[in-house]
């Protein structure tokens, strides 16, 4: 079949005709581009978080994707809000230029000084405010299709001016909200509340400096250079990788940087014999958190292999015993015996009409005690978890998703001055940070000096160390078969 041959057109065509169709992704690189996707199919998700290394091009993708709605919806408004008023000048009145430059003429935008609105002539607008000195006020009002936050990590009252002035212009026209930032300097501002919610959603973008295709590898290392600690220096790490710089003092647990967390986050190969734990957390305006752990007694690992995480108003009682032996028994039932190896202790804050309940409808299967230690010690109990995190002692599986997240994110509240007793900040998704009491109560109730090994086990087999059957099989296939008969004979009844 014959194709049909495109008439020539120059360079200067191409551009007038992409500018009129509203497609200007040929002005982006690579990540800017990927940006673009993410935004086009973002669907239902409102509010988009973007950490962004520095020289990335945030600002220009973002006036960007100004441009072309404006350009394809007419009478669109875009709101665009920056740290401050001068910004909103020295940075996007030149990136305006600069993209505008080829723009055809009939469809060109006029820029007001005084008001700092683009007017398109199809009557859409672009708004500019900065967040400093009540100048988002200025945004208030008229319904937006897009609303842009560059430098979230250090606007003005950004909670304020989201939720009160910019998301409620959304509210008729779906309109979609793109916050984008590097991570702040102020360890308590409140971008990070959105990066903890993108987070949670699993919705948060990062990109480092070692995704910026505009940067050779010299480049970033004359980078790397200019600070006094190299690739190590916080605020390389934040400017650069995107890292956020928790607080000493209010931080729970101030150790676990991004490196740390991708050093303790991970698979592990589950041992033969081992001590298993349960930890709940018990809440019914918060969350119900449950921690399944086991201790490896030869590598001297507490592993943390699964999570319940349920919203108090939906948790069953009738229903929520069976759920934990459920996975227990996913979780504990010896792959040769097909035997379930029951856990050492299960501990919970006590409730114990919740507890009993929750033993009778399992048929007493499932009961929980009280966790070692007095509830009143949060701080020692905290702090011998923090020791643990910090030794790399505590090995944490991916799917512990709500765990990793509370571990990074949870702070100290705030006390009062007749306020004595330390709590764990609300966080962002309702909770108390539930997950991480339960697994303090599960730690703190591992017995150390006990040896799950059985008398007359042959060290020697040690690198038998694969749990489940698949892997069991899998890797110590070649092992003769008098081996196998050696490890089965240790489950044997007399």
């Amino acid at each position: 079949m014959e194709q049909t041959k495109l008439p020539k057109i120059s360079k200067q065509q191409a551009k007038y005709e992409l500018w009129r169709r509203g497609e200007l992704s040929w002005k982006m690189h690579s990540v800017q581009k990927e940006l673009h996707n993410l935004y086009k199919n973002s669907g239902e998700n409102q509010i988009m978080v973007w950490l962004l290394s520095r020289q990335t091009g945030k600002s220009f993708c973002l006036a960007l994707l100004a441009c072309m709605e404006c350009v394809t919806k007419p009478n669109a408004i875009v709101k665009l809000l920056t740290d401050t008023k001068v910004h909103a000048q020295t940075i996007f009145e030149p990136l305006f230029r600069e993209i505008l430059e080829d723009c055809p003429e009939d469809i060109k935008p006029e820029y007001n000084k005084s008001s700092y609105i683009y007017y398109f002539p199809n009557g859409s607008q672009i708004q500019l405010a900065g967040s400093d000195g009540g100048h988002a006020e200025r945004l208030r009002g008229q319904k937006s299709t897009l609303v842009l936050i560059d430098e979230a990590g250090f606007c003005d009252k950004l909670k304020y001016n989201v939720l009160s002035i910019l998301l409620p212009t959304t509210t008729h026209t779906g309109g979609r909200i793109i916050m984008a930032s590097t991570p702040p300097e102020d360890p308590e501002h409140e971008f990070l509340d959105f990066i903890e919610k993108a987070e949670m959603e699993e919705t948060l973008i990062k990109k480092t400096v070692f995704d910026n295709p505009l940067l050779s590898k010299e480049q970033i290392d004359t980078i790397i250079s200019r600070f006094p600690l190299g690739i190590n220096d916080p605020q390389f790490r934040r400017e650069y990788m995107c890292e956020i710089l928790r607080s000493e003092e209010k931080s729970v647990f101030p150790e676990l940087n991004e490196e740390k967390m991708q050093r303790i986050v991970g698979e592990w190969d589950k041992p033969v014999f081992f001590n298993s734990y349960v930890g709940m957390d018990l809440g019914f305006d918060d969350f119900t958190a449950v921690i399944f752990l086991y201790y490896d007694f030869m590598k001297d690992k507490i592993v943390v292999e699964d999570e319940i995480v349920i919203e108090g108003k939906n948790l069953k009682l009738d229903e929520f015993g069976q759920t934990i032996l459920d996975k227990e028994k996913q979780l504990w039932t010896n792959p040769l015996t097909n035997e379930l190896i029951a856990p050492d202790v299960r501990c919970s804050d006590i409730n114990k009409i919740v507890t009993n309940e929750i033993a009778r409808h399992t048929g007493y299967k499932v009961y929980f005690g009280v966790p070692k230690g007095k509830f009143d010690e949060k701080g020692s109990s905290t702090n011998k978890l923090r020791v643990l995190l910090a030794n790399e002692k505590v090995i944490i599986n991916p799917r512990c998703k709500t765990l990793i997240r509370h571990l990074k994110n949870v702070q100290w509240k705030k006390r009062t001055s007749n306020n004595t007793k330390l709590e764990f900040k609300r966080s962002i998704d309702d909770g108390h940070y539930d997950t991480v009491d339960a697994l303090i109560y599960a730690v703190n109730s591992i017995s150390y000096t006990k040896n799950p090994y059985p008398a007359g086990y042959n060290v020697n087999m040690q690198n038998l160390y694969v749990y489940d059957k698949d892997s069991f099989e899998a890797r110590n296939g070649n092992y003769q078969t008098n081996n196998i008969q050696v490890l089965k004979k240790l489950f044997n009844r007399k």
